[in-house]
């Protein structure tokens, strides 16, 4: 049987080497004079659970937090150079990898294939990639979306992947917006435009022509109300029940919480994270009217 004695010298040990982790203050022994056995140790089971093991916890926070399941910076540069590498697997791959340290399928498009467009279109502004290998990242980052979107379970796209671009009706900035539908088209997307003058004249152009996703640009405060009206216009009008709206421009960056306020379902910071965001919108759609 175990010596009182040298229960109570382990207790007290435990105890402050538990105080000592993560150079914490030390207090003094814990004070036990209880002569039942049986109460000893469930007291030194008290002490473990509720001092020592917490104390552990928060000395290896730093170690923890390293496998929490979520991607980092350096997962969207190496996947990035995956991406505008020459083998199609790889990528793939290495998306597996993270998924076996604890990366959820459900963060996919949050926290690695967009961040990851958004990375490659940083590259594309600073001249540190071309157009064309922007393009081959952006391409091999769509057939992932259809890789982890089950798509294979819905019928087949046909003449889908088809976008509608416009400015709010009222705002004149199109520069961001050309360049959205430059890189859809390079991602084998229709793509159409037209200039509205008014929120109502998108309506009948959705009661005429399918169109899967529309992505609206805004550069500022003053033509929220016009974009508001808009997509509720292009909702109540669309041939397709399914349709996204996605939006974007200077105004979203500051302000990311106005995707909510216009109704919209998403926001993408440059030209190839809006191919990414399309393309994740697109499967929603499309395994929503299965």
């Amino acid at each position: 049987m175990t010596d009182v004695s040298q229960m109570d010298a382990s207790i007290d040990t435990l105890r402050e080497r538990s105080h000592s982790v993560g150079a914490l203050v030390l207090e003094p022994p814990l004070a036990i004079d209880i002569t039942d056995l049986e109460k000893r140790e469930k007291r030194l089971t008290d002490v473990i659970a509720n001092e020592v093991i917490p104390r552990l916890l928060i000395s290896n926070r730093s170690i923890l937090a390293s496998d929490t399941g979520h991607a980092d910076q350096n997962d969207i540069a190496q996947l990035a150079r995956l991406v505008v590498g020459p083998d199609n697997s790889d990528a793939l791959d290495y998306i597996y990898q993270l998924r076996d340290r604890g990366l959820s399928l459900d963060l996919l498009h949050t926290e690695l294939l967009e961040p990851t467009a958004r990375y490659l279109g940083d590259l594309w502004t600073n001249d540190t990639l071309d157009f064309f290998d922007v393009t081959i990242g952006v391409n091999k980052l769509q057939r992932l979306v259809d890789q982890f979107a089950s798509l294979d379970q819905v019928q087949p796209y046909n003449d889908k992947r088809r976008a509608l671009i416009i400015v709010t009706p009222g705002e004149q900035h199109s520069f961001g917006n050309a360049m959205v539908q430059k890189f859809l088209r390079a991602a084998g997307w229709y793509v159409s435009t037209t200039m509205l003058s008014h929120a109502d004249q998108i309506a009948p152009i959705l009661a005429e022509e399918w169109f899967d996703v529309i992505g609206i640009s805004l550069s500022g405060e003053g033509y929220l109300e016009s974009m508001k009206s808009t997509i509720k216009h292009a909702r109540a009008s669309s041939l397709n029940k399914q349709m996204r709206i996605m939006v974007g421009g200077p105004a979203f960056l500051e302000h990311p919480e106005w995707v909510q306020t216009v109704d919209a379902d998403g926001t993408a910071s440059n030209a190839p994270t809006a191919v990414i965001l399309a393309m994740k919108l697109l499967a929603e759609s499309a395994l929503n009217s299965k």
